[in-house]
């Protein structure tokens, strides 16, 4: 379907192409010899209503997956920036204490892919948490056990937050697979409608523009 610049666009010539030549009778009539009759037209449409139908509901899956995007992204920010000032402090603090720094999990570079900053993250706040030599430590910079909770609870409502984004995602990948293949179907019907309908009308080819087909002037 390389030739549909706007599925939503194609969709519409479609409708049209099918209301214009059902409801005319002089071009239904041009139509019937080459096989275009009620039967073919209830193919048509039922054709055309399954593509619509599962195309609005890929649009419905996109926009949900938009939103659960937004609300993870806007999250992870929030706590990447969290973690990345409480990182950098705890590593200028723990500059000649190398031990702490691997306990805390803050040597090396700060994690790029999320589910190694998801880990980096929990097993920081978990050792400032539950050690007590490390929270006498950290103290100084502000770094407290109940501050290391309340980042906890942040990181789950972080982690939901990425299992309903990937949820998302996956329905709305199903759905384009399940769009894609109905607007093909439909594609191919529409390319031996308009082989027919350029046959019926080749002597009159101007008649073809009220099903959307375009004619060469």
């Amino acid at each position: 379907m390389t030739f549909i610049r706007s599925e939503s666009k194609f969709l519409e010539r479609t409708r049209i192409a099918l209301s214009n030549a059902e409801s005319q009778p002089d071009i239904k009539a041009a139509l019937i010899p080459f096989g275009i009759d009620d039967a073919k037209f209830a193919e048509g449409w039922a054709v055309y209503n399954k593509a619509k139908s599962i195309w609005e509901l890929n649009a419905k899956e996109g926009a949900e997956t938009s939103v659960a995007s937004s609300a993870y992204s806007k999250v992870y920010g929030e706590l990447e920036a969290k973690f990345r000032r409480h990182r950098d402090l705890t590593r200028i603090l723990c500059t000649k204490d190398p031990d702490t720094q691997v306990r805390l999990g803050v040597t090396g570079y700060f994690p790029s892919k999320y589910n190694e900053f998801f880990d980096r993250v929990k097993l920081f706040y978990t050792t400032l948490a539950a050690n007590a030599l490390i929270q006498e430590k950290l103290a100084v910079i502000k770094l407290t056990p109940e501050l290391a909770t309340a980042c906890l609870t942040e990181l789950d409502a972080l982690l939901a937050l990425r299992s309903q984004f990937d949820k998302e995602m996956g329905e709305s990948q199903a759905s384009t697979e399940l769009k894609n293949a109905a607007l093909n179907e439909l594609s191919d019907w529409m390319d031996d409608f308009d082989i027919l309908a350029k046959l019926a009308f080749y002597d009159t080819p101007q008649r073809l523009e009220v099903l959307g087909v375009l004619v060469k002037s």
